[in-house]
């Protein structure tokens, strides 16, 4: 093996690790942190509110990312600093755990969210910038980032048990302490724009608005939006209501979903988007999002062996309910917007799905719809209602999504 090979070994090692503990960190809580939510009292709307917090930090990242990973800072550096502060807001978090003081709890979780999420982003930047073939070792790179979320979700649920205890929110902290630390280590990975003056609009993909005035992407923006509004209920509500069904270990159970996708990832969606195209795939995707939430709402009034068939479909369904959505949208985005203006087509994308579509989930399925219909707290037929809605919202975006887009067969990025 030369010399080159084996710096490059090291490298894709470096960088896996990082990945992987980055995804550690926010696998270590986000599933479970309905169950905690639940078992100190708190309500829907509370909730719901915990579970804004990450779509909100999403839709002000670019300006993080935008005025100081570009112009000002090393991008390792700027990640070491941020992912200090947010195990020291993730960890002071718990101790606000309580209805009386929801908000400080919820403030916590948003300034741990405004330190975080930048760093999906920025782990990106240094990934992309020092790999040597980034088409064929990101992929692999980015599998350790599912991993570290798997992961998180066993030691979590199997290790400490702590689906109801705030050791999920200090193992967060620890993580992030740990890959803080690290990231000061990474290579070096200067501001490429540094000196450059900054517009203000290119920070929320203004390259890019011109592409809405083309039908097939507007539609898709659009529908993407909608599509990420099944991720709420989902994560903010699907532990809780496994723990109302009998299983203890959601954070575990959980983790199939992850695998599902890993397998989903690297052996059908490649194939799949390639032979039947993005309708086709989106499609599929939005038929999975309402199929998974019809089986939880028949898995609500079942029993046995019937009721766990129904769960572990329903979970199982997240590799197409996601990358066929998600990982789909990235690379319509890619082929379909100039090389100019991919990175801020990307960066708006984040913002439609991530930012305002798990925003408005958040508020609606999860906080009105949780208390319209009392869960979590509630009996089976609540949950077997409240499953319903979003079922029947999916279903209808499915439908609009179908008969409104017209794939495009030559790709027009002037």
């Amino acid at each position: 093996m030369s010399r080159e090979s084996r710096s490059s070994m090291g490298l894709f090692v470096q960088l896996s690790m990082m990945m992987f503990v980055l995804f550690f960190v926010w696998g270590a809580w986000y599933v479970t942190m309905g169950t905690f939510m639940a078992s100190r009292n708190f309500d829907a709307e509370a909730i719901s509110w915990a579970y804004s917090v990450a779509p909100i930090a999403a839709i002000v990242t670019p300006f993080f990312m935008g005025v100081f990973a570009d112009r000002f800072v090393n991008a390792e550096k700027l990640q070491g600093a941020l992912l200090l502060l947010s195990g020291i807001f993730i960890a002071l978090a718990p101790q606000f755990a309580a209805p009386e003081t929801q908000w400080v709890f919820v403030g916590l979780l948003l300034a741990h969210t405004l330190c975080f999420m930048p760093n999906l982003g920025l782990s990106n930047t240094i990934c992309l910038k020092h790999l040597v073939d980034s088409e064929r070792d990101y992929p692999i790179v980015r599998v350790f980032a599912t991993l570290g979320w798997i992961v998180a979700g066993w030691v979590v649920s199997l290790f400490f048990m702590a689906e109801e205890s705030p050791v999920q929110f200090y193992t967060a902290a620890a993580a992030a302490w740990g890959v803080g630390i690290y990231s000061f280590f990474l290579p070096r990975t200067p501001p490429p724009g540094k000196g450059a003056p900054l517009k203000m609009g290119e920070l929320y993909g203004s390259g890019t608005w011109r592409y809405f005035k083309k039908r097939a992407f507007a539609i898709f923006m659009v529908a993407s939006l909608l599509a990420s509004m099944g991720m709420m209920p989902y994560w903010g509500m699907g532990s809780p209501f496994v723990n109302f069904l009998g299983i203890e270990r959601s954070g575990a159970f959980f983790t199939m979903g992850q695998m599902a996708e890993l397998v989903v990832l690297a052996f059908i969606l490649p194939v799949f988007i390639k032979r039947f195209g993005i309708k086709w795939t989106m499609g599929i995707g939005l038929l999975c999002w309402a199929l998974r939430f019809v089986l939880f709402s028949e898995a609500a009034t079942s029993s046995g062996s019937t009721m766990m068939t129904f769960l572990v479909i329903a979970v199982l369904l997240h590799g197409f309910s996601y990358d066929f959505v998600f990982v789909s949208g990235y690379l319509y985005v890619d082929k379909h917007v100039g090389e100019e203006v991919r990175a801020q087509a990307q960066g708006l994308l984040v913002v439609f799905t991530q930012g305002i579509g798990f925003f408005l989930s958040s508020q609606l399925f999860v906080g009105y719809l949780g208390s319209r219909y009392g869960v979590p707290g509630g009996d089976a037929g609540s949950w077997k209602s409240y499953w319903l809605v979003p079922a029947m919202f999916m279903g209808v975006v499915l439908v609009l999504f179908w008969f409104a887009f017209r794939e495009e067969r030559e790709t027009d990025r002037t």
